[in-house]
């Protein structure tokens, strides 16, 4: 990346760096992504998570996605809401099936630091 500073006149080269983080998620889900019909993977605020950075790598099982964004919310129904369920459950009719889906990935529980909207797109192979 080459960044312009205009007092001096001057360029100046600095380097980005993107991580990669692995982690896992239901076969149909990576699908859903792939034909673009998912664009939001929901995961607790903890860390590997919270870590997660705007242009890093997620790879699941023979996906990559970029991240295009992050948004924190308090909790599953707060994200659903603002995110659109049919983002992050592309699979759910309504709602409360969603919020369901997710808080049997969840085991059952809501997460007390809160949840990540992770706004993602896949990467080409």
């Amino acid at each position: 990346m080459i960044s312009y500073i205009p007092e001096t006149g001057r360029r100046l080269r600095t380097m980005s760096f993107r991580a990669t983080f692995h982690f896992d998620i239901r076969p149909q889900w990576e699908e859903a992504i792939r034909e673009g019909r998912k664009g939001v993977d929901a995961r607790p605020n903890i860390q590997p998570y919270a870590d997660v950075k705007k242009g890093d790598v997620l790879r699941y099982h023979s996906l990559r996605v970029e991240v295009l964004g992050i948004h924190a919310y308090p909790g599953l129904n707060d994200l659903l809401q603002a995110e659109g369920f049919r983002q992050v459950v592309p699979e759910a009719q309504d709602i409360h099936q969603a919020l369901a889906v997710l808080l049997e990935e969840f085991h059952h529980l809501e997460p007390p630091h809160g949840v990540l909207a992770l706004k993602i797109r896949p990467l080409p192979k």
